[in-house]
Formats: C-alpha cells, sequence, structure tokens
C-alpha cells in the first residue's frame, strides 16, 4: 500500500511539472531504495545501503543519500554515450527502466554488450528459489541456504541436462582459506566478511549441495508478472559481484535474497529488526505473500539428494531383492556377484539390483575416499551392462516442503511433579529450530536448538531450570543396511542448568562434546557416545568430568516418537562428582503446529515426571 501512495505521489508531482518535488517522492519510493539496497532504517543507525562498493554509486555520497544517487542517475542516464566508457543504462539497466517506466523518459541509445548478453540469454527468464537443507558439516549451514534461480521459460519441471545449464545466483561470503574455526565463527558472528552475488550454472551447485554434501534441494518456482521479472533480472545483473557486509544471522542469504525480491514484491518478506533470520523465515514468507492479487508461490519441486535417491530405491525393493544386495556388497571392501540370493533372480530384478548398488556406490563416493571403490563401481556397471536395458523408474515419496513442515519456534507448558520439590508449572521457550523428536523435513536424526529456556512456575514464583545456548546433536544414522564408509554421531551443547533434580537453585554452566556411533534396528536408533564436560564447580565436583551417554530413538508411527537417554559423568572428584541421570521422553504430534509431550526423568537425587502441550509458530 505505502508504495502505490508514493507513486501516485511522484506521479502527480511529475504530471503537474512539480520536478524537483517529483524527484523527491521518487528518491522515497520503496523500489529506488531496493533498487539501492537501502535496508530498512535501524533503531541506532542511519539508513545506508548494504552495498560496499563505490563503483556501485553515481554520486559521491550515494550510499546515504538516495535522493543525491536519483539525481546523479537521471544525469547520467541523459547524458550522450562517451566512447570506451559503459554508459549508466549499461551499468544499471534495472534503474534505466524503473525510471522510463516512472517518469516515461527515454534515454540515449548505447551499445552495451555485456548486458545485452546478459540480456539475451534470460529473456523471458522465470524466476525462483532453491533452498538446500541443513548442513551440519559447516556453521552457516546449519539452518538450510539459499540460492537464486532463473530458467527458461516452457522447460520440464524435472531435472534434465537442459534444466542443469539453468542459472543459479549464489550470496555467500568471501572466506580466506587460511581462516580456522574460531576467527571463522568470530568473523561470521560479529563481523569482518564480505559476501557478493556470484553466478553458476545449476549443475554446480547441484553438484555441491545434492551430491557432496547430500543435502535435500527444493525448487521454489514465483509466480511474478512478466513486468516485475523484467525489472528483477535486470538488478539482478547490476548486484553480481557486489561487495554486501555479512553477518551469519542478519545479514545472510536469506535476508539478502529477501531485500533483492522486495524489489518486485510488496511486502516484507523477513522481519526487519529480528536477531536473526534464517532460510526458513524467508521461504514460509514466499509461502504465504501475495503479488498481483495471487500466490507468489506457483510450484515446488523437490530435488532429492544421492542418498535420499539410494534410500528410495532400496525400500521399493522386494525382501528377496533387498537380501540379494547385500549378499552381493556385505562390506565396503567386499563384492560378490556370484553371490546365490542374487543369482536366482530373474534378470530384470538383478537388474534393478545392481542399479541399486550403483546408486549406492556413487554415494560413497562422494562422502568419502575409499581405495578400490571406483574398481568396485566399475565391476557393478560391467554386471549391469550384461543384463537386459531398461531400468526401474525412480519412486519418489512425497516429503514435507520446508514451508509446511511444523515451524521452527516453540512454546511448551508442561505439568511437572518432582518427588523432592512437588509440582509445578514448567514454560520452555525455543526460538530455533527442531529436536529428535520431531520427524520434520528438515535432517533426519538430527537436533539443532538454539536459546531453549525452561522456567518453572511454583509457588516461590518464576525460577530459571536451564538456558542452553545452542544444542546440536547429528546421530548420522545408515538409511539403508548397505556398506557404508565410517562415519560419527556427535553432540555438543554449551549453557546452563540445574545440577541436580532435587534442588531449584543450584545452576551450573556446562560445555558438552560427545562423539561415537548409531546403529539403524528397523523403526529404532540407539546410538552410544563419549567424551567430556567442562563445568562449573559452584554445586557439583570436577571442572572436566568424561561423560558417557547410551540413547534409544524410536519412530512408532509419523506422528510418534520416543527418545530413552541415560548419561553418566565423573567429576574425577570422588562421589560428589559422580552423576547419573536418565530421561524418558515422549511425543505426539497433534498437528503441524500442536504436540502433546510425556516425560520421566531421574537422577541420584530424585525423580519427576511431567506431561505438556506444544505449540510451533
Amino acid at each position: 500500500m505505502r508504495r502505490l501512495l508514493v507513486t501516485l505521489s511522484a506521479l502527480l508531482c511529475l504530471s503537474s511539472g512539480a520536478g524537483q518535488a517529483g524527484d523527491l517522492a521518487l528518491s522515497e519510493h520503496p523500489q529506488w531504495r531496493s533498487l539501492l539496497h537501502f535496508d530498512r532504517d535501524g533503531f541506532f543507525s542511519e539508513p545506508r545501503s548494504a552495498v560496499l562498493d563505490d563503483a556501485f554509486f553515481l554520486a559521491e555520497n550515494g550510499q546515504h543519500d538516495p535522493a543525491a544517487e536519483l539525481a546523479a542517475t537521471l544525469e547520467a542516464l541523459r547524458a550522450p554515450p562517451v566512447p570506451q566508457q559503459a554508459h549508466a543504462r549499461c551499468r544499471f539497466p534495472a534503474r534505466a527502466l524503473w525510471l522510463f517506466r516512472m517518469t516515461g523518459e527515454t534515454w540515449p541509445a548505447a551499445n552495451c554488450p555485456e548486458w545485452g548478453e546478459w540480456q539475451q540469454e534470460h529473456a523471458g527468464a522465470e524466476v525462483g528459489l532453491v533452498f538446500a537443507s541443513g548442513y551440519l558439516g559447516n556453521p552457516a549451514s546449519f539452518f538450510g541456504h539459499l540460492m537464486l534461480h532463473l530458467d527458461k521459460p516452457g522447460r520440464e519441471q524435472r531435472v534434465t541436462p537442459s534444466r542443469l545449464l539453468d542459472t543459479s545466483l549464489n550470496f555467500g561470503a568471501d572466506v580466506p582459506e587460511e581462516d580456522g574455526l574460531v576467527p571463522y565463527m568470530a568473523k561470521g558472528l560479529f563481523g569482518g566478511y564480505e559476501a557478493r552475488y556470484s553466478r553458476a550454472p545449476f549443475y554446480r551447485n547441484s553438484a555441491l549441495y545434492s551430491e557432496r554434501e547430500m543435502r535435500d534441494l527444493w525448487h521454489y518456482r514465483l509466480a511474478l508478472p512478466a513486468a516485475e521479472r523484467e525489472l528483477l533480472v535486470a538488478h539482478l545483473f547490476e548486484v553480481i559481484g557486489q561487495d554486501y557486509d555479512y553477518l551469519f544471522l542478519t545479514q545472510n542469504c536469506a535476508s539478502r535474497i529477501a531485500r533483492t525480491l522486495e524489489l518486485v514484491v510488496d511486502a516484507d518478506l523477513t522481519p526487519g529488526s529480528a536477531p536473526w533470520v534464517t532460510p526458513e523465515t524467508l521461504v514460509r514468507a514466499i509461502g504465504e505473500a501475495k503479488v498481483a492479487g495471487r500466490p507468489l508461490l506457483e510450484e515446488v519441486r523437490h530435488v532429492p539428494s544421492r542418498r535420499l535417491q539410494t534410500e528410495w530405491r532400496y525400500h521399493v525393493l522386494a525382501k528377496p531383492e533387498q537380501a540379494a544386495a547385500r549378499a552381493v556388497w556385505p562390506g565396503v571392501d567386499d563384492l560378490d556377484l556370484e553371490a546365490d540370493a542374487f543369482r536366482r533372480l530373474a534378470p530384470r530384478r538383478r537388474a534393478a539390483v545392481l542399479e541399486t548398488l550403483l546408486g549406492h556406490a556413487a554415494f560413497l563416493k562422494q562422502t568419502g575416499d575409499e581405495p578400490g571403490l571406483a574398481e568396485r563401481e566399475r565391476r557393478l556397471l560391467q554386471a549391469r551392462l550384461a543384463l537386459p536395458a531398461g531400468g526401474e523408474p525412480l519412486s519418489p515419496q512425497d516429503p514435507v516442503p520446508l514451508h509446511e513442515a511444523t515451524p521452527p519456534a516453540q512454546v511448551r507448558l508442561e505439568g511437572v511433579d518432582n518427588e523432592v520439590l512437588g509440582r509445578a508449572a514448567r514454560l520452555i521457550l525455543r526460538p530455533l529450530q527442531y529436536d529428535l523428536l520431531d520427524g520434520s523435513a528438515r535432517m533426519p536424526d538430527a537436533a539443532l536448538e538454539i536459546g531453549r529456556t525452561e522456567i518453572e512456575l511454583g509457588d516461590d514464583g518464576p525460577r530459571l531450570r536451564s538456558l542452553e545456548l545452542f544444542h546440536v546433536t547429528n546421530l548420522h544414522a545408515r538409511s539403508v543396511p548397505l556398506p557404508a564408509l565410517p562415519s560419527m554421531a556427535w553432540h555438543a551443547s554449551a549453557g546452563i542448568g540445574r545440577a541436580r533434580l532435587d534442588c531449584d537453585d543450584c545452576l551450573d554452566g556446562h560445555a558438552t562434546l560427545l562423539a561415537g556411533k548409531s546403529f539403524r534396528l528397523g523403526r529404532h536408533l540407539p546410538f552410544a557416545l563419549l567424551g567430556g564436560q567442562l563445568r562449573s564447580e559452584r554445586h557439583q565436583a570436577g571442572p572436566l568430568a568424561p561423560m558417557a551417554r547410551l540413547g534409544l530413538l524410536s519412530e512408532w508411527t509419523a506422528r510418534q516418537r520416543t527418545l530413552l537417554q541415560v548419561t553418566y559423568a565423573d567429576g574425577l572428584k570422588g562421589e560428589a562428582g559422580r552423576r547419573t541421570r536418565w530421561r524418558l521422553q515422549h511425543r505426539l504430534a497433534l498437528g503441524k503446529a500442536l504436540d502433546l509431550r510425556a516425560g520421566v526423568e531421574a537422577d541420584d537425587t530424585a525423580h519427576e515426571v511431567s506431561l505438556g502441550v506444544s505449540w510451533y509458530f
């Protein structure tokens, strides 16, 4: 609505001959500010463009003054071309197009080879987003990653060789190779990196995210009108290679792509003053936004990772065929193409088994460097070529897209009965993002929680039970019972919490790091982790405690999961430093935004039971 009012004001001023007033109105137009990447005004900072490169501005103070940049842009567009110099309409085609639409003024003809090449390649291109699911191998990718995507209209929606040549625009930080984990985290959180849009064929990003990092991709096609697509595609030409500030939490791929899309979408796609912006924030906003009176989201397409494709192929095999697959390849170093269970199958069924194993071999090649793997893949391929042509079509399931999954923020209210402290209410707040009991569309058998806070509400008023700064678990479960390269389950967390269950004022700080293995047994996933915990000693003995954790995660149905964990820690200072704690939790999903959770927990001092309802938003 504000965009419409400013447009009408500018047009009235221009049509009445009030040129200065019209220029001032244009400089305050949301689309002009979006063209300059003037982010929304902060509470404690003056407005300025997020672009750092001086070459992006024609006015000396254009980074801070949209009116001055408008005047300089109009002057440059009206000027005749100069030989051997790029004209303003060549450097800033989106500005030229927008100002023509707003004022009706035309600009001198100019030779623009780079812009002409971009125009020819992306004429009529459809615009979309590509979301890569979360990746726990990189802190900056814990919540997933977003890219802009340009593809030719009318192409098939499945991945074909022609679609692999579509253009992806990736916004990412420029991180020096010599930066280790500590400077990487410090600069990412507090500043020190610059980021930019880079252009690459879709197949490169598909190879990186889907093949190498085994991340699912989701393509969100946007229903933008042709005029808006033309303006956005022209603007993308302007911003490729421009430097921006970068921060993990607020100035990242999601926030920058949101600001870019707001050039053609009259909506705030992400909150301007939020303490964090995640890709999921933008994807959910896209699912709810409208443009020209119709939904902005036109279509969602899933591009499964190599890991997921292998899982699908294996599970459509009949039981004897699955047994044959395991017999042919019982271990990473062993391949037996003469196995009886395999030879008893009909030729076409042997072909289906070999195609599954070839897919698994490709998966193993991307997840590690195992000597001899290429030779085993060659033997599988030779055996497949000796069988009849034609293969089993991939039978994809229907995974839940991110914008339809359980929302990431959680509020839970529980009733608690502690045998020592008595009964109380407990309020649990989790801003981000999912736990092991949430069988959602994010990451299987993993947990990522940020800022989880538990407050007990008793007769003495509210008391803090725990505050987790972060809590990350990756069980690295094998999805199919085929040979796998060594992988490690792990857990890392830090925060403060009660040292014992029998007290309400015994808070201690802790930082925990564990590693181990998990083993898939049908619907059940047992795991064992070893490691240690750094902790304060206000209410427990021993600053460094070796720790062991055993657990079992069970998925009974799509709506019900159970988690049992037993943890033992020894502070190496006698009985006062030893603690055994076990916890049983069960979750029943009542819908996308509600669940019911029951729990039993005990340590050496007390036990308690809890029952609560969670709301997700």
